[in-house]
């Protein structure tokens, strides 16, 4: 069998197919499609190509899924504004105390109104197994009623007599005075004389005035 070498042109043909192809493939992509009636690129022809090109179908866009917007998030309502706190009553200021009423106590008697009232006593005869003469109190009292001084008078029958009674008779008026009443103690000795003593000197308590 003989083998023939390949021809001049049967060798050149290839590139120069491909070099064309390559061409028309750089045109296409920098000249913007031509899109038919349905919306498809129709095939781009290159003039001094052979090679007749695929239209390339663009593929649809993809197609973003709606964005749904989420609802506005409903705000929370307006916070109620509390009642203002209601003050609380103003305090009842207690009522001032009355002041209990001050009753004036009575004056305490002065110490030198002795003689304020006074009171006479009737006339009492002194008898011991005899009478030794009269005996007749004078009393002196203070406003509140208090003895405070007595003195008596007596009449004697003799000598005997008037000593009993010069001696028993002053005695007798200081007992009166610091006992302030008719409760003394009398004299030793001269019993008659203090009994008849007493009695005027009750009498003179009796009728003080």
């Amino acid at each position: 069998m003989s083998h023939r070498s390949p021809s001049l042109l049967r060798r050149v043909f290839p590139a120069f197919a491909l070099t064309t192809v390559g061409v028309g493939m750089v045109h296409s992509l920098d000249r913007p499609a031509v899109v038919g009636a349905q919306g498809a690129l129709a095939p781009l022809v290159d003039p001094t190509a052979t090679t007749v090109v695929a239209p390339v179908t663009n593929a649809p866009a993809a197609t973003s899924a709606p964005v749904t917007n989420a609802p506005v998030g409903t705000s929370a309502p307006a916070a109620t504004n509390a009642p203002a706190a209601t003050s609380a009553p103003a305090a009842t200021s207690a009522p001032a105390a009355t002041s209990a009423p001050v009753t004036n106590a009575p004056a305490a008697p002065a110490a030198n109104d002795c003689g304020a009232l006074t009171g006479n006593g009737s006339p009492v005869t002194i008898t011991w197994r005899r009478d030794y003469g009269v005996v007749q109190v004078a009393a002196k009292f203070k406003s509140d009623g208090t003895l405070c001084k007595a003195t008596a008078q007596y009449q004697t029958y003799d000598s005997r007599s008037e000593r009993y009674e010069s001696y028993a008779i002053p005695i007798l008026n200081k007992q009166a005075a610091n006992a302030g009443s008719a409760n003394i103690q009398g004299v030793s000795g001269a019993t008659a004389v203090s009994d008849a003593y007493t009695q005027s000197l009750q009498s003179a308590i009796d009728n003080k005035k």
